[in-house]
């Protein structure tokens, strides 16, 4: 019986250790129960969703009569918050083709340049045919966005404090500026956690 006993522990034991519940999958536009006062994945979705919509309903875009190309430059982060940059840029290219993929166009330098560059040295040595008479041509910009990310932080023994502040802007290739939107985040917390 003691056996049996000892046997059926071990079993259960074995059992509630295989079904480990201390992971989840939670969505990634909603705030998760583990938070801190620092940009996280729902501040990232939600300031791009928030400059592709801005972006679309833009005149200069929503009227041309041919869809204008956008070279999306690497966010750049002035806060004292780590983010990866790439991810943000990344983010926000995707959203900006999401909503706005007939209305715009985007170059891909950052995939497509080098690749490029490699072919085209292959075409004027020969190498491989160019089946194009006046050889290749690439696409240039029409408009340069930007996305620049700035904060602040206070910390007391209460708490911390941080504000962040994302601008965007738009700039033809005159270097006019046609568009300009921010997004605004404030978060308070007793810790600001450690971001990685």
């Amino acid at each position: 019986m003691k056996k049996h006993l000892a046997c059926l522990a071990l079993g259960l034991m074995l059992i509630s250790c295989s079904q480990d519940n201390s992971v989840k999958y939670v969505d990634p536009n909603a705030q998760g129960s583990i938070a801190g006062t620092g940009i996280e994945s729902q501040d990232v979705s939600a300031a791009a969703q928030k400059a592709a919509q801005s972006i679309v309903n833009l005149p200069v875009i929503a009227n041309a009569k041919t869809p204008p190309i956008i070279l999306i430059t690497p966010v750049t982060n002035r806060s004292a918050s780590p983010i990866d940059t790439t991810l943000y840029t990344t983010k926000l290219r995707g959203t900006l083709m999401q909503y706005a993929s007939s209305k715009v166009q985007f170059l891909a330098r950052d995939a497509s340049w080098n690749a490029n560059q490699q072919e085209q040295g292959l075409r004027d040595s020969g190498a491989v045919d160019n089946t194009s008479p006046n050889g290749r041509k690439g696409a240039t910009y029409d408009y340069i966005l930007t996305a620049e990310l700035q904060g602040i932080s206070t910390t007391t023994s209460q708490g911390q404090s941080d504000y962040f502040l994302i601008a965007f802007k738009l700039v033809n290739y005159k270097d006019l500026l046609i568009w300009e939107d921010q997004y605004e985040i404030k978060k308070e917390g007793k810790e600001a956690g450690v971001y990685r």
